[in-house]
């Protein structure tokens, strides 16, 4: 226990030295922490992820809410406005492009069922909220590539979860109930967008009497939770609507001039009241860090090393999917963002906790190939995330960098920042 103690502690001070290190080489942390975490575990067997248990599943979940939250804080209204059109178009085109690109692979080229290719390519067709997030949040790029990154990540989540479940159902009915599948896709993002958005108002409104208490630069925080386990308990995108809660909050006065709806529902609301002071703000990053942190660490520990079949086929998937995706990136939004953004985005396709999650699905489905997923999905995740952490600091240092910004240059490339 106290070997334990003396570990978490030094953490801290490693993770900010990290911090600096990425800074300086473009090396990012996320990489180092995992692969820290994958010492501990499977390959020194310090630490057992089965010791670790549930705990490790609700840290997970508190770590993508809470990233997702404090995001939704520092997206600005009118960048919001426009990234959110070209982000939708990115993320759709990107899911099926991700998901057809795995189907094929596991179908023509290793011999599974159309069912397990298609349940593989719906798990693993988003990006990683907790991978691109940090990573977006530490590089130069601009603010409407970063905010089409996180609202993709987050959107993702969403199309996973339910597409998995979709194919998964169909497995004993014989036939994929497509109607039935975007149905549930609306209705989860639209109500969870609503179960945020009410949540910020009931919080603004109720927040000038919170104020009056001792101890409440964590309340915000802590409500934040209950609309996630609100909207989560009704079957609908919880991250979603964290991320709304969080961007009600940040634009809440932008938000009451735009919409009237809102204007109305936070009419009486006392204007000198600061919903999140500069104080809790730099809480938040705090606890974010903190989180980023012990999140890859324990991520580290639960990816077991794979067989040489399994890292094969999951190198495979991977390295046709980073092919894939500079192609829609450039098709989507190439003309929209400059030339270096254009080549982060088409590096940001992470795999993370969506996907570590549902790998389990298939098998308590009854699926055959089952188990294979769950392996293949395991070391999709592992190998996507260390792919995009050795790609950030070649893009800036070698001929692979120089060739993929021809591959996105314009005669006349936009640099927002400037633009505005």
């Amino acid at each position: 226990m106290t070997t334990t103690i003396i570990a978490l502690g030094l953490l801290y001070f490693v993770g900010h030295w990290l911090t600096h290190f990425f800074n300086r080489t473009k090396v990012p942390d996320v990489l180092i922490l995992i692969v820290f975490g994958m010492l501990l575990g499977p390959i020194f067997h310090i630490v057992d992820p089965a010791a670790i248990g549930r705990a490790g599943e609700l840290f997970t979940a508190m770590a993508l809410i809470i990233i997702l939250f404090e995001s939704g804080l520092d997206l600005e209204l009118g960048t919001l406005w426009r990234s959110a059109g070209l982000a939708t178009k990115l993320t759709v085109s990107t899911f099926f492009a991700t998901a057809f690109v795995i189907f094929a692979i596991l179908y023509w080229g290793f011999d599974y069922s159309p069912m397990a290719g298609l349940a593989m390519g719906f798990i693993c067709g988003g990006t990683s909220s907790a991978v691109v997030i940090p990573l977006v949040g530490a590089l130069n790029v601009g603010k409407k590539a970063s905010t089409m990154l996180i609202l993709e990540s987050v959107l993702t989540d969403v199309l996973c979860i339910i597409f998995t479940l979709g194919v998964l159902a169909s497995v004993h009915s014989g036939e994929i109930e497509v109607g039935r599948i975007i149905g549930n896709l609306i209705s989860s993002l639209v109500f969870a967008l609503v179960i945020g958005s009410l949540g910020g108002i009931l919080w603004i409104r109720i927040l000038e009497h919170v104020r009056n208490w001792t101890h409440t630069q964590f309340a915000t925080f802590a409500f934040m939770f209950i609309v996630y386990g609100v909207a989560d308990l009704l079957h609908f995108s919880g991250p979603i609507a964290a991320l709304a809660y969080g961007i009600l909050l940040g634009n809440h006065r932008a938000l009451a001039r735009r919409v009237p709806i809102l204007s109305n529902a936070l009419s009486n609301v006392n204007d000198n009241i600061v919903v999140v002071s500069n104080a809790e703000k730099e809480l938040y990053k705090e606890i974010v860090f903190l989180i980023k942190i012990f999140f890859f660490v324990y991520l580290g520990i639960s990816i077991p090393i794979a067989h040489i079949y399994t890292a094969g086929v999951a190198c495979c998937i991977v390295v046709a999917v980073y092919l894939m995706r500079p192609i829609v990136t450039k098709i989507v939004v190439g003309k929209h963002i400059s030339t270096y953004d254009n080549t982060i985005v088409s590096i940001m396709v992470p795999k993370g906790l969506a996907a570590a999650v549902l790998a389990g699905l298939p098998s308590r489905y009854g699926m055959i190939e089952g188990a294979d997923i769950q392996a293949f999905v395991y070391n999709v995740v592992l190998i996507s995330i260390i792919l995009t952490s050795v790609l950030i600091p070649i893009i800036n240092r070698t001929a692979f960098g120089n060739l993929l910004m021809r591959f996105f240059d314009k005669k006349q490339p936009i640099n927002e920042e400037v633009s505005k």
